[in-house]
């Protein structure tokens, strides 16, 4: 029903916002609309105000065990001409948001876990619990895992802020690479959406 919701909410918001820049005396950048999510990177960027985000209930956010979480979770999403750019924090209040899986970081912190009194499983387990708070994808439509145009953040940082409950605003950065090892960063990544 959410996704129903969402789906209706951001249609909405995309008619509004065409409508509203067949007038003359409006801008087009992107601090006049009410909507957006956009970053760049060397050599691309993404801009778009078909742009929302949704929160799960604990229990849905538990079907993915990366982000399964007793505070819910909260996605950011929007689509660009055939490229969707989404980002999925794991909470649903005010705040900032990390993720850092890199192999050295994983190990490093198994190790100080380990040599700080903890069991194995529970050394391995927060060792990369500690680090998976934020994930940002970014995709052509329809391109599924493993493919040469399915992006996902190694290490990012988001900032969340919803005080306004239905409205949220927001940075990110974060290190994208595929499955090829095909890499760019996103230093400049930017929101304010409606959701729900």
């Amino acid at each position: 029903m959410k996704k129903l919701t969402l789906g209706f909410m951001l249609f909405a918001l995309s008619a509004a916002t065409m409508f509203s820049s067949c007038n003359k005396d409006d801008d087009d950048d992107d601090d006049n609309k009410l909507s957006t999510l956009s970053a760049s990177w060397n050599g691309g960027s993404f801009s778009s105000s078909l742009a929302g985000f949704y929160k799960n209930s604990p229990s849905e956010a538990g079907s993915t065990k990366l982000f399964s979480s007793s505070d819910g979770t909260t996605t950011i999403a929007a689509s660009e001409k055939g490229r969707q750019l989404a980002i999925t924090i794991k909470g649903t209040t005010s705040g900032t948001y990390k993720l850092n899986v890199s192999a050295e970081n994983a190990v490093t912190n198994a190790l100080i876990n380990l040599l700080s009194g903890e069991d194995v499983e529970s050394a391995l387990k927060n060792s990369v619990e500690a680090e998976t708070k934020a994930m940002v994808i970014y995709r052509a439509n329809g391109e599924t895992e493993g493919g040469s145009t399915y992006y996902f953040s190694t290490n990012a940082e988001v900032t969340f802020d919803n005080s306004f409950i239905y409205y949220a605003t927001g940075t990110f950065k974060a290190k994208m690479r595929n499955k090829a090892g095909d890499t760019f960063e996103i230093n400049d990544g930017n929101y304010k959406v409606f959701g729900i």
